[in-house]
């Protein structure tokens, strides 16, 4: 049986918004929720930017920005590959080690996140631990990190589009409660 599950769609399909209402319905059923989130920065009604949120705690930093002037380039955006770094070791590393998490979100896999190979290595980590995890992947891509994390055996398959994305917080739930 698959430990994990990945909700897969374009950009603005509403992995965000699923993952979100999963996470707030399964505290509400006692649930320990750990793991990471990327809301954006908005200025003025444009995206400026991305911040790493840490999903079972306070911890937060800015992740990329278009005003960087250093980091990785991904899009219009430098990313802050310590800033993801340190988030990922406090929110992915320990809480897999912790016996009190019972899922961990992962919001989302994806290539600005992917600039830290520390990042990387806890999200496969994660992956491969006994916690259930539900993380948001973009369709598409099928080679390199998300291929593989696409390819893996002990994932099932979410897909996420206008049809399902309203009904897949409670099918969700019901899957980490299968766990």
């Amino acid at each position: 049986m698959p430990a994990n599950a990945l909700l897969v769609g374009p950009p603005r399909s509403g992995k965000t918004t699923a993952l979100e209402r999963t996470a707030a319905s399964l505290r509400e059923d006692g649930y320990s929720i750990d793991g990471l989130s990327c809301p954006e920065i908005r200025e003025g009604g444009d995206r400026v930017g991305f911040e790493i949120v840490r999903v079972g705690g306070d911890e937060r930093a800015v992740m990329a920005h278009v005003r960087f002037e250093s980091g990785p380039r991904v899009g219009t955006y430098r990313v802050d590959v310590s800033a993801v770094d340190r988030l990922s070791a406090v929110a992915l590393v320990d809480a897999v080690d912790r016996t009190d998490v019972d899922c961990l979100v992962i919001d989302e896999i994806a290539p600005m996140q992917l600039e830290s190979e520390r990042f990387v290595e806890a999200t496969r980590s994660a992956l491969d631990s006994s916690v259930p995890v539900v993380a948001a992947i973009k369709a598409g891509p099928t080679d390199g990190v998300l291929g593989a994390v696409k390819r893996r055996s002990d994932v099932d398959r979410f897909a996420v589009d206008t049809e399902t994305r309203d009904d897949l917080p409670e099918r969700l739930c019901e899957w980490i409660r299968t766990r």
